[in-house]
């Protein structure tokens, strides 16, 4: 359940800086929105993945775990949920650490739409917006960008071929790789 807790939380992480990752898709929003919608829908498809298991899933709540290959556990809490559009989670090892996810889907096509997904990591959250942004610009933006574009490569790959994605299948990455 989301609770006024969690709101207060996305509004504050609305305004940090972010990273995203684009990518055409051979598939509707309704497509691909019916693979995301499944419970434990990263499996097939990201790289870093290990296992994504569904905590709670319904149309009421929806939580579940991911388990990336380095080990490292995050809970995603979904706080809105919008079928065929796309929906915004918050992620983390704990309540009072997670940052705020969105995945946007848009038709550009009867036969194929757009993919984004933009992290607005929550260790920007009370900083100043100067030393954000040169954070964000130098370190942990270009990182989150290389690891958001393997996750929806691997999304394109998956829609195209229907085959699960290889570990690593775009490289290793410093933070969810072994």
């Amino acid at each position: 359940m989301v609770t006024d807790s969690d709101r207060l939380q996305v509004d504050r992480l609305k305004s940090v800086p972010f990273a995203s990752a684009s990518a055409s898709v051979p598939a509707s929003a309704a497509q691909m929105f019916a693979v995301l919608e499944r419970p434990g829908h990263l499996e097939p498809f990201h790289p870093f993945c290990r296992e994504n298991t569904a905590l709670v899933w319904d149309e009421s709540e929806r939580r579940d775990r991911i388990v990336y290959l380095n080990g490292l556990r995050l809970d995603r809490q979904f706080v809105q949920w919008s079928p065929g559009e796309g929906f915004e989670l918050l992620i983390g090892g704990s309540v009072d650490k997670r940052s705020l996810v969105t995945w946007t889907l848009r038709d550009d096509s009867s036969a194929s739409s757009t993919i984004t997904i933009t992290v607005r990591p929550y260790i920007y959250a009370g900083k100043p917006r100067v030393t954000s942004a040169a954070i964000n610009r130098l370190w942990i933006g270009p990182r989150l960008t290389s690891y958001l574009t393997s996750v929806v490569n691997g999304l394109n790959q998956y829609l195209e071929t229907g085959e699960r994605v290889a570990r690593n299948a775009w490289g290793s990455h410093p933070w969810f790789s072994r």
